[in-house]
């Protein structure tokens, strides 16, 4: 990939990196031309829809989970690379101490007969719920499901499902990366952990405050716009205006 990459590379006036992790990457391939970060533009319309509290509330409760619930929410493939095991052990260590959690999981993939069986060996089987794939056009009503988003992959290069979750007003609770730069605000829409205890304090700051929430909630909505295809297309056609001259 290094060779491929500076032969294909090195006659460009200007290269775009979705994200500050691929630039790094393209650094450390040692690629000096110019990189421009410009997030990949997604759609964001049908995010911004939101369901009315009653058909909330409905769907929540044909999952098992009742309103006075809150509940992290993790949605994407289920493969090992993800570190989705590693979640629901952080979630049963929280759910020692509180019973007022649920860990919602959408998708599907090879992992998730094994993550089944570890949240069972975990005791938390009953309050782990596995919904298995969704069609695309009912994704972002699954992530309202949720009030937290939880991710803990550090394979991602640019995390597009945060973002998603974000335009569907939700807080983020992830492992720090370097793909949520621009994504994740510190304490503004969300936090990012390094350990089981960052984890678990973290998880009750957020579960403890509605208000927090609520304002975090309209920073994530507010942050996701820069990612909306039409911000992209502004960008690139900016790019390519400025390095033509």
């Amino acid at each position: 990939m290094r060779v491929f990459s500076r032969k294909r590379l090195k006659r460009t006036k200007v290269i775009i990196a979705p994200t500050y992790k691929v630039e790094q990457t393209l650094r450390g391939y040692k690629i000096e031309n110019e990189i421009a970060v410009v997030p990949s533009g997604i759609s964001l319309d049908q995010h911004k829809k939101r369901l009315a509290p009653e058909e909330r509330s409905k769907r929540r409760n044909e999952l098992g989970i009742s309103d006075d619930k809150k509940v992290l929410i993790n949605l994407g493939r289920l493969g090992n690379e993800k570190n989705i095991d590693e979640l629901i052990t952080f979630f049963a260590k929280a759910c020692e101490k509180r019973d007022d959690l649920r860990f919602l999981i959408v998708g599907g993939g090879p992992a998730k007969e094994a993550l089944e069986k570890h949240a069972e060996k975990l005791g938390v089987a009953d309050k782990v719920i596995f919904t298995g794939m969704v069609p695309p056009t009912e994704v972002q009503n699954y992530y309202q499901l949720g009030d937290l988003f939880v991710g803990a992959s550090t394979s991602e290069t640019q995390g597009l499902t945060y973002v998603e979750a974000s335009a569907c007003g939700l807080p983020l609770l992830c492992r720090k990366d370097l793909c949520l730069m621009g994504v994740l605000f510190e304490g503004e829409n969300g936090y990012e952990y390094t350990c089981e205890q960052e984890f678990l304090e973290y998880l009750d700051k957020i579960a403890n405050s509605s208000e927090w929430r609520t304002a975090a909630s309209k920073k994530g909505e507010e942050i996701s716009e820069l990612f909306d295809k039409t911000h992209f297309g502004d960008s690139v056609e900016a790019l390519y205006n400025k390095s033509i001259k």
